[in-house]
This record gives structure tokens, sequence and C-alpha cells, in this order.
């Protein structure tokens, strides 16, 4: 039958190329292909388009002249042979591919039973053709898509669907080998080239289309590949792991790598923070697996980084979990880029300080620490180049006096950059090489105060004071910080008339110049009576315990009199003399206990157990200084957080009850009104009406009354609390 249909073939090829000549005088290769093998099997088919894409050039046949199906053989043996000079290309394809075809045996047309009944029945002489031996039989499109184990056809994209999904989870839970895992990475590089700007259909053999099998992969990897690769290498619950040591890493190796540029990929460009968040997690699972490939490191670090500098609280908090793993596993190779690139980023986000960033920037400098802190003698130079630097800007600014030099000097990354290191200083241990650079540091702070000692930057001044009273406490170093707080004191007019009313204090918080506008405002004094009250009172209970307290005091003590004598201004004197008393107070408790014994000033060892017992047995000033601490840092939060705009109050009002006129006037002898207290709330809701006792008839002022929730000891934060979003721990899970 073969033979038949391949002869039927020939025959038919001879016709249509004798009716195209009649019809057209020029025919395509492509329609010459198309009409000679029309009826041949799908397996011809398919060999003749490969051939066809592999740019074989066919051509028409113009020397075969075959007007009908009388052709005499050798006649049609002589064409074939003239074809070869006519059209060699055609020819040679021919004898490559069909061989019997050209060289067919004449004598096979009078002795072969096949060929005359073949004759008989279709009344014509037909050439015979023998074909291949090795033939395959024809058969239905589903052979050519032989199914593995996994239940996926091996030729063509296959594409992805949810009951695929399942089978892929069922064997990806129960399967040992690293099929299931290779499955489920290629599906996940190919939903990321559903997305990606520069498609690539060829790359991947599976497709993925819509939202939903998108989400299905990309959870598929989530949920199942860590445990699987595990699974796969032996590794158990160890957390800290090398997974290129294990013996079967190389069979997941190309795999693994693939995942994890794809993981860098996705998170480079996923914009949502609940998605980055839990990409995040998941690499956070993965990430021992990066020091297997020295060249994912720093395209992962610079996605960390930018997370870590720019996110949303979960998205910073997250990525510096997963930045200190990196630094803690790879600190050789990895913790001088971090140091490095980290300060960067922390100079170049703290550019801007507000109510809303200030949360990011404190969180940003409290992680900086710790990396620092990793290695302090390693982060020495670090620290000793960037120090240097800050003060090379100070030198300038001192120096050259030119405005761009001030402006290098008096902005918010030069503060910052302050902030950090005096904060890493008094962090670090006594012993390490970063404590040596205590005094340059302090030094670069007092010059600072010094470049512009005007009102405008009187901010500037406090923020540069709080630095130099946290070194101090930390480290128990003296540093004279009271006499720059009384140098305002004495230079600055506290009785000049306001030109203009502020409601509130100004906060210095986030502002370290003022404008000329501000500086007219009574606030402006109010915020800077509170800001001095609040460090001289810091600094006070911080030396309160000291043997030299009344010593050390005495030029605080008169200045804060003289300032009571000049000032006529009730609220700030009320201030003044309140502080004024506990200082006095605490120096002749001090007074009255050192003089119950006799030290030896030589002998510091004794005098430092006597300040260490009355420091433990605590001292009225310390004791008055926690406990307002914590109402200054309850006001501070709210400042921050912006409650007092970001509530809404359903407050109460007061309106008089109208009574009716009567013959009969029932009044007590209390000659008591009623008030009607009404509450305006929403429709749905309905209160009763409450009496309440009449107020004065003077006053007309009406008064609403707002319970002020005191916060506990435990709800109120400490002075560097961040404003940042706890993470729960069931979210890892």
């Amino acid at each position: 039958m073969k033979v038949k249909k391949m002869k039927k073939g020939i025959k038919k090829s001879n016709k249509s190329v004798t009716k195209r000549k009649k019809s057209e005088s020029k025919v395509s290769k492509d329609e010459f292909f198309e009409e000679d093998f029309k009826d041949d099997d799908s397996n011809e088919d398919n060999d003749w388009q490969n051939e066809k894409t592999g740019n074989k050039k066919v051509k028409k046949v113009d020397d075969i002249e075959s007007s009908d199906s009388d052709m005499d053989p050798e006649e049609h043996k002589k064409s074939l042979m003239k074809l070869k000079e006519t059209d060699p290309e055609f020819y040679s394809y021919l004898k490559e591919n069909d061989k019997n075809l050209l060289d067919f045996n004449l004598s096979d047309t009078d002795n072969d039973d096949d060929n005359e009944s073949v004759a008989d029945s279709d009344n014509e002489s037909v050439l015979h053709h023998k074909p291949n031996d090795k033939l395959e039989v024809a058969s239905d499109e589903s052979d050519f898509e032989p199914e593995d184990n996994n239940g996926i056809p091996s030729g063509g994209r296959i594409k992805v669907t949810l009951q695929l999904l399942k089978v892929w989870q069922n064997n990806i839970e129960n399967d040992k080998t690293s099929k299931s895992i290779k499955i489920a990475v290629e599906a996940f590089h190919a939903a990321l080239q559903t997305v990606s700007e520069t498609q690539d259909e060829n790359a991947t053999k599976f497709k993925v289309e819509g939202s939903a099998i998108f989400n299905g992969v990309i959870q598929l990897c989530i949920m199942h590949l860590p445990n699987a690769f595990r699974r796969f290498l032996k590794l158990g619950t160890n957390a800290h792991f090398a997974a290129h040591k294990c013996k079967r890493f190389i069979k997941v190796k190309g795999s693994l790598k693939l995942y994890l540029t794809d993981l860098i990929t996705i998170l480079r460009n996923v914009s949502s923070a609940n998605i980055q968040t839990i990409l995040l997690k998941h690499l956070h699972e993965m990430l021992p697996y990066i020091q297997s490939f020295s060249s994912l490191k720093k395209p992962l670090l610079r996605v960390l980084l930018k997370f870590w500098s720019t996110g949303e609280e979960t998205v910073r908090v997250v990525a510096f979990l997963c930045i200190l793993r990196i630094a803690t596993s790879h600190k050789e190779s990895i913790l001088e880029i971090l140091l490095k690139s980290m300060y960067v980023k922390y100079v170049e986000n703290s550019k801007f300080v507000s109510p809303n960033t200030l949360p990011g920037i404190n969180f940003m400098r409290h992680s900086l620490t710790e990396i620092y802190l990793l290695d302090c003698d390693f982060a020495y130079s670090h620290a000793f180049l960037y120090i240097r630097q800050l003060a090379i800007h100070l030198r300038n600014a001192i120096t050259l006096k030119k405005k761009e030099n001030f402006q290098a000097v008096y902005n918010w990354q030069y503060i910052n950059s302050l902030s950090f290191w005096s904060k890493l200083i008094t962090l670090s241990k006594k012993q390490s090489m970063l404590h040596s650079l205590l005094y340059p540091l302090v030094q670069i702070i007092i010059g600072t105060i010094k470049v512009i000692p005007t009102q405008q930057y009187y901010p500037l001044r406090f923020h540069c004071l709080q630095m130099l009273t946290n070194i101090s406490k930390e480290t128990n170093t003296f540093i004279p910080i009271l006499p720059f707080l009384l140098e305002i004191l004495s230079s600055y007019d506290f009785n000049t008339k306001h030109k203009a009313v502020s409601m509130k204090p100004i906060s210095l918080i986030c502002i370290l110049r003022m404008s000329k506008s501000q500086l007219q405002e009574n606030g402006f004094k109010d915020s800077i009576i509170d800001a001095i009250y609040r460090l001289i009172l810091e600094n006070a209970a911080k030396d309160s315990h000291l043997i030299c307290f009344p010593d050390l005091y005495v030029p605080c003590i008169i200045q804060l009199k003289t300032f009571l004598k000049n000032c006529h201004v009730a609220n700030y004197c009320k201030k003044v003399k309140q502080l004024l008393e506990k200082i006095e107070e605490n120096s002749k408790h001090i007074e009255s206990e050192r003089s119950k014994e006799i030290f030896d000033l030589k002998n510091m060892t004794e005098i430092e157990n006597w300040e260490n017992k009355i420091k433990i047995q605590g001292t009225a000033l310390a004791k008055f200084y926690n406990s307002w601490i914590k109402i200054h840092q309850a006001q501070k939060l709210k400042h921050l957080t912006k409650n007092d705009e970001i509530s809404e109050y359903n407050l109460p009002s007061l309106r008089k009850l109208k009574r009716k006129k009567s013959n009969e006037e029932d009044m007590s002898s209390e000659e008591e009104s009623d008030f009607e207290l009404r509450i305006k709330g929403t429709e749905e809701e309905k209160v009763d009406d409450i009496s309440v006792k009449r107020c004065n008839k003077k006053s007309k002022k009406k008064t609403k009354v707002i319970n002020k929730k005191v916060p506990a000891e435990d709800d109120i934060p400490t002075e560097n609390t961040d404003i940042v979003m706890d993470i729960n721990s069931d979210d890892w899970e």
C-alpha cells in the first residue's frame, strides 16, 4: 500500500506540473511543494516542513515533460537525467532523500505482478517506486507527545493548568529525585517570561497564561521548594549549612542558580509592599544557598539595600534581617561592601527629616549600628575615614567662611552622620579601636555648634547637645555641655514682646534652622525654654550621684538665679525656678552625704564605690527626671504620630434647657438650674439625655472634658524608639 501511494504521488505530480505550465508562466517553490505532497501522510509532511524551515530551496521543474499518464518509462528516465543538468540542486535533494526514485529498474514494469495489477486497474502504465525499508507507520498526533512520569508531554510548549499544578505539588512533596524540582523551577522561569519586557517563548517549554496560573506557580515554588531542596540535598534542620559541599549538589546546581536569579529579578520588579514582604521572607529561607554562587551576592545586596533604605516599615525590617544573615554568614567577603554601601544609603536617605521620614531614618541608624558592631576593629578604618571627612567639611566652613561651606555642615545629612557615629561609639566597647575616635568626634560636634552661634540655629545646637549628653551618659565621660545652654539664657532676651502668636510651642524635633517669621512668634521662646529645661535637667540627673555635683553646678545655679531676676515672663520663671530648686536640693543632699565620710582624693576606687552606692540608692533629682521624661516621651510620640490630627473625638456639648413659664415656680433653695448633655452622634446611635448640675452663671464659656488616658510605663517608648510595625512571628510559618 505504501508503494501504491508513492506511485500515485509521482503520477499526480507530473499532472500538476503540466497543468501549471498551461495556466501560469511561473510557479513558486512553495506552491509546487503544496501540490506535490498534498496527499502524503503526516510523517512526510512534517519532514518536508522541517526541510522548509531549514531554508531548503525548492525550484519548479521546467524540464519534466509528462503530458499524460501514458509516458514511456525510458522517456521518464531521460527527463530525470536531464533534471541533473537543469536543476542540480533539486536533483541532489532527490538523490539524498530517495535514491531509488532515480535508480529504478525498467524491467520491474514487466515482471512485477503487483505492477501489472495496478496497470490493469488504472489502465495506465505507472512508474514503480521502491520506498525506504525503514519507513515509520503513520499514527495519530498524540503519539508525538509521549508522557513522562510526571504526566508532562515532552514535545512543544506545555500549557500549565491548575490540575497540572496539583500534580506537581503532589510530586514535589513526595518525590526524592530532582525531577520535580527542575519542573517547578522551569515553570517559575516561564511565569516570569510572561511579565518580562524581553519575552523569549522558546526559552521555556512551559506556557503560563492567566493571573490564577501565575499566582499558582509562584505559590508552589515559595511554599514547597525550600523543603524540596533540603530533602534532596539531605540537609536536615540545620540552619547554617554549605549546600555546595553536598554530594548531590551538582544535580540541582543549574536549577538552583536559575531559581535564585529569577527570585532576584521578581524582587527587583515588584512594587506591592505585601508581595515584597512575602518574597523577602522566602528569600530569607533561601539565603544559605547564595554562598554557593558568588556572582549573585552583589545583585542581591543591591535589591536588599534598596528595600532597607526606601521601603515600607515591614519591608525594611525583613530586608535588614536578610542583610544581617548575609553579613554574619559571609563576614570576610561581604562585610566591607556592606559597611560602605549601607552608610552611603543612610546618608542619601537622611537628607530630609519630617515626622513621616524620621522613623525610617531612626531605623536605618539603629540597624546600621548593628552591622558596624559585628566587627569593631574592621569597622574602625571606615569610621576613621568618614569622621575625618566630616572634620574636613567643618574646617572648610570655619576657615573659608563661604555660604556653600556653611551649607555643607549645617544640613540634616551632616547632623545625622554625627548622630550615627556618636551612637556607634557609645555602644562600642572601651577596649575596641572605635572607642579611640570618641575625642575627635566630640570636638567635631562642639565645633559644629560654634560655626554659627545665632538664634536661627538654636535647634541645631540642641541636637548637637543631645548627642553630647548621650555620649557623656553612656561612656561616663565628662563633657562641658552646660556652658552652651547657659549661654542662651544670658544672651537671648526673653522679655521682648512677640509680634506673632502661635498656639503651641514649635517642635524642634525635625527643625535645624528657624525662619525669620518663626523667630517673632511666642512659640519659639516657649520651645527654647522647654529645650533648655530638658537638657539641663537631664544632665543634672546624670550627674546627681557624683561627689563633685555641688561644685560642678555652682555656675549653673548662679546663672539660673540671674535669669530669674531679669526675666518677667511668669511661665518661663516658673520652669527655671523649679529647675533651680531641684538642683539646689540635690546639692545639699550630696554635701550632707559626703560630709559623713573622709575621702582620700588620690584613692579613686573609694570615690567610685561611694558614687555607685549613691546611684543605687537613687537621688530625688534622678527620680524626678525619670517621672518627667515619661510624660515628655509620650508627648513627643503623640506629635510624631500626629494623634491630635488623626483622632476624631465625639465630644459632648452643653445646652441650657428652656423652661416653660408657669404660675407656680418650684425653685429649690440652692437655686439650681438644669442643663442637658446632648451628644451629637450618628443617626444610628441614640443616647439618653443626662442632667448635670448648673455651672457658674458668670462664666459663659463652654467646657469640653476629654478623658486623657495616662500611658502605662510599659507603653511609653524610650528616647530613641522607632515607630516601626512589629513582625508577627506567625507570618514566617
